[in-house]
């Protein structure tokens, strides 16, 4: 049951189609204007359905599954009894969400449609499970819901058991808490162990509290149950908890477990009753002893312990331990600025030991130390490339109008195309027009990377001065540079359009098109020209973004109904299109499409009848009953029916 691409995409789409009515309600008295009435029409629509059933086109089979839903309970039951089994997507998802809704006369069809829910949850293909998460969430209570998921868990493939252990998981409570449990008893290095941990990272139910007490001095997962006890709110609960903890804490003599429960407490806001307890534990001879201290101290902001602690922090390569002593500076400087802490960062960031002093740029770099550029400016002349990429960072980090010139002068020296990157990241972050200048010289690099990097900072400025340099990149071999060039000389300079008109615009892929419709700079000339011009994969894509841009964009689309020429595909698209946004206001232009030469367009035109014409219309609709294109027929016996039953 393998989804494509295109059919996944439907699948969303079609699930905002359950809430609504399947039928429409039928006109109970007899017409008296001589027009047949709902009941004659729909008997004429019925054999229509009935010879085109089976088509092999998709297409016509959704027309047909829809205007047979659409007729009574009878043949509603029927049509979706059948689309349970299609071999298209979009038609089962549908009758599998009519056949969850509730309605009475589906009811026997409410367990063949959940066998097949299940099938999807239990599947090895992404798009399966997404599609059987969306039928589930839509259609299923709490309870229902559950059962779905643990059995997915059980009997699915890995990924599939994976998928209903997260969702399962995401329930929280007991729920949760029982796929946390299990996952924490199984090695390290299995995925359900690893779900187990990114859960328990944010779950903060009671439910979990006997486990954490148990677990808190343990070397494995004690890390996670110190975390889950600093978490833990429970206003009935958490203060008790953390009293049973300090007075196991005052009466113990076992320093290790002493060690372990003054990490809670001082987490929990009791540093100052426990620094000299994780002071020492700082210089423990066991390592694990060490590194629970430390993941006290990061609530500690004492100064007179961070300077007993100072050569130890300045000379200490451990990574675990230099990981949590450098985040607990971190987290300080960010909360105060603390002097004492900035100078012992920047003590370490001159020293001589590499590791400790990438650490502490990468530290001052978080929290935006502006006073520390000398030191970043500094470090960009020596000759290890981290170094220099690390002061390059931090220039990223603090760097402010002003800085153009400089940052540009190190920009051009740079021989590694990593730091390089760095930089013009610090320009970017500038963000003026003064940065165009200085980034002018790597606008064409040959490096891909840094090109289109200088490209999108040059873009990011929006003034006008920078569509010299993007005009440089118009037939750039790298597409995405390509793109970002002319989506930026569009936006700058509206007169590119006749160049982009005169061939440019060929390689444009669908999503490139859909971009520059998301794009408010983007004039709908483009796209409208794109529709009319481009190639079959192009039109649709600007077809759909001009549509998005709603009734502004009416006017466009009305002239990509008319100028299509033999591109039925896209007059019907962009018909589909204007009926969305004009509604009722375009029956005539509608009736039109109806009688085009293009049989898509014809389906468009009877779809859009169907939607806002009145019954003095019925006639016209009804001569689509003998329409030769199946797909047009389909929508002209649906169309007949709907307009049959109202009034005018």
């Amino acid at each position: 049951m393998k989804l494509s691409p295109r059919g996944s995409l439907w699948a969303a789409a079609l699930l905002l189609l359950l809430s609504l009515p399947a039928v429409s309600a039928p006109r109970k008295k007899a017409p008296t204007d001589g027009l047949p009435s709902v009941d004659e029409v729909a008997e004429k629509a019925r054999a229509v359905y009935k010879d085109l059933q089976g088509n092999s086109d998709p297409l016509v089979r959704r027309a047909v599954f829809e205007g047979r839903v659409a007729l009574d309970e009878t043949e509603r039951a029927a049509a979706v009894e059948e689309g349970l089994k299609e071999s298209d997507t979009e038609i089962r998802t549908r009758a599998i969400g009519l056949a969850l809704s509730g309605d009475k006369a589906l009811k026997k069809l409410a367990k063949p449609a959940q066998d097949v829910v299940a099938k999807l949850l239990e599947s090895g293909e992404e798009a399966d499970r997404r599609l059987g998460m969306s039928l589930l969430e839509a259609s299923f209570d709490g309870k229902a819901r559950q059962a779905m998921l643990e059995a997915a868990a059980k009997n699915g493939t890995p990924e599939a058991r994976q998928a209903a252990r997260s969702a399962l998981i995401a329930l929280g409570g007991k729920v949760a808490w029982g796929f946390i449990e299990a996952g924490l008893k199984e090695p390290a290095g299995e995925q359900s162990y690893k779900d187990a941990v990114k859960a328990l990272s944010t779950f903060q139910d009671p439910v979990a509290l006997k486990w954490a007490l148990a677990n808190v001095q343990d070397g494995s997962v004690g890390v996670l149950a110190r975390d889950f006890l600093v978490r833990f709110d429970d206003p009935k609960l958490a203060s008790k908890t953390i009293a049973g903890l300090r007075k196991t804490y005052d009466k113990t003599a076992d320093f290790p477990v002493r060690l372990r429960l003054a990490a809670v407490l001082a987490r929990r806001g009791q540093v100052d009753d426990v620094s000299r307890t994780l002071h020492a534990g700082v210089k423990f001879d066991g390592a694990a002893e060490r590194l629970v201290a430390w993941e006290g101290l990061v609530a500690s902001r004492d100064t007179v312990l961070l300077g007993k602690l100072r050569e130890k922090i300045a000379t200490n390569e451990t990574p675990e331990e230099a990981d949590l002593a450098y985040a607990w500076m971190a987290a300080w400087a960010k909360a105060n600025a603390e002097p004492k802490v900035i100078e012992l960062l920047q003590e370490v960031a001159r020293s001589d030991r590499r590791e400790l002093r990438l650490r502490a740029m990468a530290t001052l770099a978080d929290v935006k130390h502006r006073a520390s550029a000398p030191i970043f400016e500094a470090a960009m002349t020596e000759g290890q490339t981290e170094v220099r990429l690390a002061a390059a960072r931090g220039l990223a980090a603090i760097a402010k109008p002003g800085d153009e010139a400089r940052i540009a002068g190190y920009l051009r020296k740079e021989p590694s195309p990593e730091v390089k990157e760095a930089l013009i990241d610090a320009l970017a972050a500038i963000g003026t027009a003064d940065i165009i200048d200085s980034l002018q010289f790597v606008m064409t690099a040959p490096q891909a990377g840094l090109k289109r990097k200088a490209a999108e900072a040059v873009a990011a400025t929006g003034n006008p001065k920078a569509a010299v340099l993007m005009s440089l990149l118009k037939r750039d071999p790298d597409l995405d540079v390509r793109f970002l060039a002319w989506q930026s000389l569009l936006r700058l300079k509206p007169e590119s359009l006749a160049e982009f008109k005169g061939g440019a615009s060929s390689w444009l892929t669908p999503t490139q098109v859909e971009t520059l419709g998301k794009d408010a700079g983007i004039q709908a000339d483009v796209l409208e020209f794109i529709a009319l011009k481009g190639s079959d994969e192009q039109r649709p894509a600007a077809v759909k973004a001009l549509a998005a841009r709603g009734a502004a964009a009416a006017t466009r689309l009305l002239g990509i109904y008319e100028g299509s020429g033999p591109n039925g595909d896209t007059a019907a698209a962009a018909l589909k299109a204007l009926a969305d946004v004009r509604q009722a206001e375009s029956v005539p232009t509608y009736l039109g499409g109806s009688r085009s030469p293009h049989g898509p367009v014809r389906a468009a035109g009877f779809d859009a009848l169907g939607r806002f014409a009145t019954r003095s219309l019925l006639e016209q609709t009804l001569s689509g009953l003998a329409d030769k294109d199946p797909l047009a027929r389909a929508a002209a016996a649906r169309a007949a029916v709907q307009v049959a039953g109202r009034d005018g």
